[in-house]
């Protein structure tokens, strides 16, 4: 009698412990926490990734996993503000998001004493769209300064200019302020409440038009469920310039008046965002290019001589 009951102890034991080890493992691989071993090329990662380049992350992403596979990325997307405190809070370890931090946003790192990383990986743009039906072959920057603080509100063939842009997407205002109106701190425009709402609004009225990021036009066009009848207008710097469609290669080079550097932040102590980081400023580069950005310089390939 006495063996069978530690016959019984024994097995009752063996269960505990491999019930014990399966919560483990379930709970280290949850999103948010602890990772026990984290490389380089392994472990678990949240990357802040702003709403208009969300798409281009998660076609990159995957390679990266496909390479290294002990390594998992998750994405979190949202509007710069969130991710931006999320990231002061260490609640993910990198951002990838539109342009270099402003004054504000270095002093707030500067007083958590966030021991982090800028990595430039990608080049973007602000594009402008105008209804197809609209005759006008390009606009300068300045034109859309005055158009964008309502300093021009009529076509030269006198129609009417209605001025849409993404009232949730502060960073892309900010953006487009710092390039085009450095002396204003607001824009003004009718609101939509995304990208796709700026292109059917676009659409839908002769004397419209919009901004929005290069890498949401792509999407919206490919969804299907954004009309297309608008089209990109080619942009010169100032008067007298020649006008340069936002192009990959344009954009690359510099020429096209407002482009921007899309950066990787990330915290120096997390090896695994390091490691992306790396990554990404090499052969992910090469991901870039076959995305609707620009890369932030041309990937290297091997080609082997027979």
């Amino acid at each position: 009698m006495l063996g069978k009951k530690r016959f019984v102890f024994v097995v009752m034991l063996a269960v505990i412990c491999v019930a014990a080890v399966a919560i483990f493992r379930i709970a280290s691989n949850r999103p948010g926490s602890a990772v026990t071993t984290e490389t380089a090329k392994s472990g678990l990662l949240r990357v802040g990734v702003e709403q208009a380049l969300s798409v281009t992350a998660e076609d990159i992403v995957p390679v990266f996993s496909h390479y290294y596979p002990d390594a998992s990325i998750v994405l979190e997307t949202g509007f710069f503000t969130d991710l931006f405190n999320r990231f002061l809070q260490e609640d993910i370890g990198a951002m990838l998001w539109s342009g270099k931090p402003g004054g504000y946003e270095v002093s707030l790192l500067e007083r958590k004493k966030m021991n982090y990383r800028l990595e430039p990986v990608a080049r973007s743009a602000v594009v402008c769209i105008v209804n197809e039906a609209n005759p006008v072959p390009f606009l300068c920057v300045e034109d859309l300064a005055k158009i964008y603080t309502a300093r021009k509100v009529h076509w030269d063939n006198g129609g009417e200019i209605k001025a849409y842009l993404n009232n949730k997407d502060l960073r892309l205002q900010e953006q487009f302020l710092a390039m085009a109106v450095p002396t204003e701190s607001t824009l003004t425009a009718w609101h939509a409440e995304n990208d796709e709402e700026v292109m059917q609004l676009v659409a839908g009225e002769k004397g419209a038009i919009g901004i929005l990021p290069l890498s949401r036009l792509k999407g919206g066009r490919s969804s299907g469920q954004v009309s297309s009848a608008f089209r990109v207008v080619p942009l010169c710097k100032k008067k007298g310039d020649a006008p340069v469609m936002p192009s990959q290669d344009m954009i690359y080079q510099g020429k096209y008046p407002l482009s921007f550097i899309v950066y990787y932040m990330y915290r120096k102590e997390r090896a695994l965002a390091a490691g992306f980081g790396a990554w990404l400023a090499k052969e992910g580069q090469k991901g870039f290019v076959s995305s609707s950005l620009a890369p932030y310089r041309n990937p290297a390939y091997l080609i082997q001589l027979k």
